[in-house]
């Protein structure tokens, strides 16, 4: 190998060797700072809010931001104070209703055993009958192990359930710790991030920080334009979902449609966890056309929302639709649930590292001087 190529492939290693090392300390530097990660996230929403406060009104900094997290707050809690008032009362109309639902189910299931498994049981036992002894106890003891391993697996179920409930209950003080710090840290940050950017501007003149400021620039945009693309889809899904609950004539149709909103926001079920589990019931009580019309409307929100998710989260953030659609992928494989928010920024994150000239860079290290000497020059 020449020794060009051989100084060429030693810069590649130092490159690939540094990247390595930026992921691990930032991957350890976020398992001690996450809470002040979120709490900047949060300021970033809520500094233009603050910013209004300050010029229209003339309120203090201070003031100005205890006013926004609070105005912030509030809205979040109301938020969810109505999603579980609506849940309460819907399973409190259900509960009511339960009892003779279930006399009714209780009723459809002793008619369909006499009418069909009766028979069935009956032919099975006369068919035990028949055989010989030994037969019968190599049966016997196949039923008795599938009720011993029944019993096991309820038993491993049990101890996991208690288990889980017993780590929810232990974490709760660290929970109220996070919730503290956040919004400590969010209060601090927001507060004081005219000085912040004071003290950016004053480094904006040095050699390399114009890129590091257009990193940050798009990060925000793109954290701007999610937030604004999450709004848009759960306001598609809130008319869909609203126009479905007056073709199946349901009561309180917005009521239903604001829950359908907030439940589109869970990864994974989505509005699943509402429509299915009261198509199911539905189904159970004998309202057929109810049953089915939920199963349809579940579908046509989750296909709109495959559909759009991708074209609607890239012209927000400022990437092609298939592009936002293998970040939400990738995103979804390498970090959970949380993936569908990590992913697109970190595809935000490379396209800011790319337009900041960062690969260029990296590159031109790569391929440029080829001898000790030339480097020295």
């Amino acid at each position: 190998m020449s020794p060009a190529r051989l100084w060429q492939l030693l810069r590649f290693l130092l490159v690939i060797i540094g990247l390595v090392f930026v992921i691990w300390g930032l991957s350890v530097l976020f398992t001690y700072t996450y809470p002040f990660v979120f709490a900047l996230l949060l300021s970033l929403l809520t500094v233009p809010l603050v910013n209004w406060f300050e010029r229209e009104t003339k309120l203090p900094r201070a003031l100005g931001t205890l006013v926004s997290l609070l105005i912030v707050m509030s809205v979040v809690s109301g938020i969810i104070a109505i999603v579980v008032t609506q849940l309460i009362r819907y399973l409190t109309i259900a509960a009511e209703k339960l009892p003779a639902q279930i006399e009714t189910f209780t009723e459809y299931i002793q008619r369909l055993f006499n009418e069909k498994l009766a028979p069935l049981v009956n032919d099975a036992y006369d068919s035990i009958q028949r055989l010989n002894p030994e037969q019968a106890n190599s049966l016997e003891g196949g039923i008795t192990e599938i009720g011993v391993q029944l019993g096991a697996a309820i038993g491993v179920l049990s101890r996991g359930v208690a288990g889980l409930l017993q780590d929810i209950l232990s974490a709760l003080p660290l929970v109220l710790l996070l919730f503290i710090v956040i919004v400590l840290a969010w209060f601090f940050i927001t507060k004081d991030w005219p000085d912040y950017m004071k003290s950016i501007a004053r480094l904006n003149e040095r050699k390399g920080f114009k890129e590091f400021e257009l990193v940050m620039t798009n990060l925000r945009s793109a954290l701007f334009g999610y937030v604004r693309a999450q709004l848009t889809l759960i306001s598609i899904t809130f008319g869909i979902v609203l126009i479905g609950m007056f073709i199946l004539r349901v009561d309180n149709p917005f009521s239903f449609a604001l829950l359908a909103a907030i439940f589109d926001l869970l990864p994974y079920l989505g509005v699943g966890t509402l429509l299915l589990p009261w198509a199911a019931y539905a189904a159970v009580t004998g309202e057929w056309f109810l049953a089915i019309g939920l199963v349809v409307l579940y579908i046509v929100v989750i296909v709109q929302r495959n559909l759009a998710e991708p074209k609607i989260v890239g012209s927000h953030i400022g990437l092609d639709p298939l592009a936002a659609l293998i970040s939400i992928f990738v995103g979804l494989q390498l970090f959970g649930v949380l993936g569908f928010i990590l992913g697109p920024v970190l595809a935000v994150l490379l396209k800011a590292l790319y337009n900041a000239q960062v690969f260029h860079y990296m590159w031109k290290f790569v391929i440029g001087p080829t001898t000790p000497k030339e480097a020295g020059t």
